[in-house]
């Protein structure tokens, strides 16, 4: 059986099943380490499956760094060091190879980690990959097995930009301008941090988006997540981007990824002074739902539907995204 037949999840449940893994399914490894857990995830970038031509290099560099730094987020941790090894065409230019360099530090010293070593080759086209180091406190730090049912979800920010980007960029709509955009993420180191001290349980970071977290809730768990449309915050481009395609906005927001934001869920009777605790501290989150021990639905206004979207998923079409390597080149 071929690996785009069985998709993501289930490769990775069969290799923990095969292999006999005992580490949770997190978005990050933790080592015991005294008090604290080392926090220990890797990512890999490539210019088939990630970046998007007409990108800058230092775009390039910052996207790479930040979609590693967020697993760390998605725990609730303090990045500390970053590997990256990297193989590139031996034709590319220097200023090629500078530029993603630069864009890399530059995210990496925002959130005060240092770069302490990798690898460098020559291959086809290019491809990064990067191991994040971290540390948090174990009371502080969050899981994906936190998850009970009751428990309010909510999101930082607003969910859909990346969505948008993907149909605009394969569109040509912006030119690109939805290049950029579609890799311009941030991780949400801070807003890990804080969520977890005001009373956060489970937490992960929605780079396959929140369908795709609610598959693997009710996989591993066996919960499901009970949204509400009216309080899902959705980007502004949403609306564009599901004119463009004739694709359901929700599923723009909630079934692409890509977005890098954080999903959380908090206890009921802690919402209050959790609310209060984000807004003292500048962070912008919504409450969007709730966990409970059924299917993903999605109220519309009028009725609860099942959530058929499932996000995004590697080695096969999930979220009817193609690989951006596989799409035309977009001009300017």
């Amino acid at each position: 059986m071929k690996l785009k037949d069985l998709g993501e999840r289930e490769l990775i449940r069969r290799i923990f099943s095969v292999q006999d893994m005992h580490q949770e399914k997190d978005d990050c490894a933790m080592l015991e380490n005294g008090d604290e857990y080392l926090l220990v995830s890797s990512d890999i970038v490539s210019d088939i499956t990630n970046i998007p031509r007409n990108v800058k290099p230092e775009s390039i560099g910052k996207f790479f760094a930040a979609v590693n730094l967020s697993d760390i987020a998605a725990m609730a941790g303090i990045p500390t060091a970053f590997v990256s090894s990297i193989s590139i065409d031996p034709d590319a230019e220097w200023d090629y190879l500078n530029g993603i360099e630069d864009g890399m530090h530059s995210m990496l010293r925002k959130h005060k980690t240092e770069l302490i070593g990798g690898d460098l080759k020559e291959g086809s086209g290019l491809t990064l990959t990067g191991t994040v180091l971290g540390h948090q406190k174990k009371s502080r730090t969050r899981k994906r097995s936190d998850i009970l049912a009751g428990q309010i979800l909510g999101v930082t920010n607003e969910l859909g930009k990346a969505g948008a980007a993907y149909v605009f960029y394969s569109s040509g709509y912006m030119g690109t301008r939805a290049s950029e955009m579609l890799i311009n993420v941030e991780p949400r180191i801070r807003e890990g941090q804080i969520i977890s001290e005001y009373g956060g349980k489970f937490l992960t970071d929605l780079s396959d988006g929140v369908a795709s977290a609610a598959v693997q809730a009710n996989n591993d768990f066996g919960l499901g997540f009970k949204l509400v449309e009216h309080d899902i915050p959705v980007n502004r481009h949403v609306k564009k981007a599901a004119e463009i395609s004739g694709r359901d906005s929700m599923e723009i927001a909630l079934g692409y990824g890509g977005d890098y934001e954080l999903l959380f869920t908090v206890d009921n009777a802690n919402v209050r002074d959790f609310l209060a605790g984000m807004e003292s501290n500048g962070i912008n989150v919504s409450l969007i739902g709730e966990v409970w021990k059924g299917n993903n639905i999605l109220f519309d206004g009028d009725v609860w539907k099942n959530m058929e979207y499932r996000g995004f998923e590697h080695f096969t079409n999930a979220a009817g995204k193609e690989h951006l390597g596989s799409l035309p080149q977009k001009k300017a």
